[in-house]
């Protein structure tokens, strides 16, 4: 008669051996369950890592990211994440320096609806505290932002080049209606749809770039 070994009795990789038999007999919620219950400390520790790695990951892709610009199209006609990317090409294809790292960071859900959630949204994307350069919006934003002066002069923008786009121009904004074309139709049901450059930006050649695209109907 075989005798009976006890675990007491078992050297460590002997346990292993058994705990591992245990684990592969048991399947689906049953091994989670035994898992979380005999493993939990390692599980946890794995998960910490595992976060702690991804963190890392996105951390160096983020700074190694050159943001050529970033672009908030309020009451988009369109919002999907296809959509948003679709447009980082389109901008991309205009003011791109070839370089692999270049980014254009696009943002297609602020809405102009009012209620607290989204008045709060558009404020901050459009503040200093947000990194917006440049905005697509109707003309009741404009005008509400227009006058907290959230916006950059044109002729500051644009330099010896403004008299040239006068015409594309609506009280001195560009009107997307005006122009030839443009890529960013789609993006926009509304008209005039003024494209204004934040007074705060840092990319001001960058969207200066782009207004110059998007004008001659560049895409």
């Amino acid at each position: 008669m075989e005798k009976q070994q006890y675990e007491s009795d078992m050297t460590s990789r002997e346990k292993w051996q058994k705990q591992w038999e245990t684990i592969r007999r048991l399947k689906g919620k049953d091994r989670l369950e035994y898992l979380w219950q005999y493993y939990k400390a390692v599980l946890v520790a794995v998960i910490a890592v595992v976060l702690v790695i991804y963190t890392v990951v996105v951390m160096i892709s983020n700074a190694m990211q050159d943001t050529l610009l970033s672009i908030v199209v309020v009451d988009s006609e369109i919002t999907s994440d296809e959509a948003a990317s679709e447009l980082e090409k389109g901008i991309l294809d205009i003011i791109g320096t070839g370089g692999k790292h270049d980014y254009v960071e696009t943002v297609l859900t602020a809405t102009s609806v009012e209620n607290d959630e989204n008045i709060m949204k558009l404020r901050v994307s459009l503040s200093t505290a947000g990194e917006a350069d440049v905005v697509i919006c109707g003309e009741k934003v404009y005008e509400e932002y227009a006058s907290q002066g959230a916006f950059a002069d044109m002729e500051d923008v644009l330099g010896d080049a403004y008299d040239s786009f006068a015409e594309y121009m609506t009280d001195g904004q560009i009107d997307l209606a005006k122009c030839p074309d443009s890529f960013l139709d789609k993006y926009v049901g509304y008209s005039p749809a003024y494209l204004c450059v934040l007074s705060h930006s840092e990319h001001m050649e960058n969207a200066a770039e782009l207004i110059k695209g998007v004008v001659s109907g560049q895409q």
